[in-house]
C-alpha cells in the first residue's frame, strides 16, 4: 500500500511536466499579411479651346482675340507643361471677347473644380474659394478698372478620361488706357473630389 501512495505522487508530477513540455513544443504555423498601397494621381490640362470675339461696330474687324496653348518651362513642380495663353491685341473699350477651354481628367482619380486660392494662402481645402461670376480689374494700378472679367467656372466633379467645359469673358472698360499692355494670370485649382469645399 505504501508503494501505490509514493507512486500516484510521481505520476502527478510526471503528468505535470508532460503537459508544460508539449505546451513548450506546441508546434505552430504562420500566415502573413503583405500590404501594397499604390496611391493615384491628380492631373488634369487643356482639351479644346475656341476664342470668340463679339461682332464689332460697323462689320470692322479691327481688333483681335486668340488662345493657345503654350509651354512653359520651369513654372514649379506642380505646374502642367502646357498653359493656356491668352492674347488680346488692338483692343479698345466696350470690345469683348470669350475664351471656351476643356479641362480633362488625365489622373487616376476624380477632381472637383475649379477653385481660386484665396491670396497669400497654402492650397487646403478651407483656403479655396468659388470664382465671382464676374469682377472688374485695374490691371494697371492707376486707381481706374481697365477689364470686366466674367468667368463660367462653377466647381464640377471631372471622372478619369472625362472633361469639362468652362468659359471666361474679357470685356475692355472705358477707363482703359491706350497703347497699354495688361496682363493677368488666373489660376485654377482642381482637387481629389472627397477633399471639395463644403457649400
Amino acid at each position: 500500500m505504501l508503494q501505490n501512495k509514493s507512486i500516484i505522487p510521481i505520476l502527478a508530477v510526471v503528468a505535470i511536466l508532460a503537459l508544460v513540455g508539449s505546451a513548450l513544443a506546441m508546434w505552430y504555423d504562420i500566415l502573413k499579411i503583405a500590404i501594397t498601397v499604390n496611391t493615384g494621381e491628380v492631373d488634369v490640362e487643356f482639351g479644346t479651346i475656341t476664342a470668340t470675339e463679339e461682332p464689332e461696330a460697323e462689320g470692322k474687324e479691327v481688333a483681335s482675340c486668340t488662345a493657345t496653348l503654350v509651354e512653359v518651362e520651369n513654372e514649379g513642380p506642380d505646374d502642367n507643361d502646357l498653359d493656356l495663353d491668352i492674347i488680346i491685341t488692338n483692343a479698345y473699350p466696350s470690345y469683348r471677347c470669350t475664351v471656351e477651354f476643356e479641362v480633362v481628367n488625365t489622373g487616376t482619380i476624380p477632381v472637383y473644380g475649379p477653385y481660386k486660392l484665396q491670396e497669400g494662402l497654402e492650397p487646403v481645402p478651407e483656403n479655396l474659394e468659388l470664382f465671382p461670376a464676374s469682377e472688374q480689374l485695374d490691371l494697371d494700378g492707376d486707381g481706374d478698372y481697365d477689364v470686366e472679367v466674367t468667368y463660367n467656372m462653377a466647381p464640377v466633379q471631372i471622372d478619369p478620361d472625362g472633361s469639362a467645359t468652362f468659359s471666361i469673358e474679357f470685356h475692355i472698360l472705358q477707363d482703359a488706357d491706350e497703347l497699354d499692355t495688361y496682363s493677368m494670370q488666373i489660376l485654377m485649382y482642381f482637387i481629389q473630389w472627397n477633399e471639395a469645399p463644403a457649400g
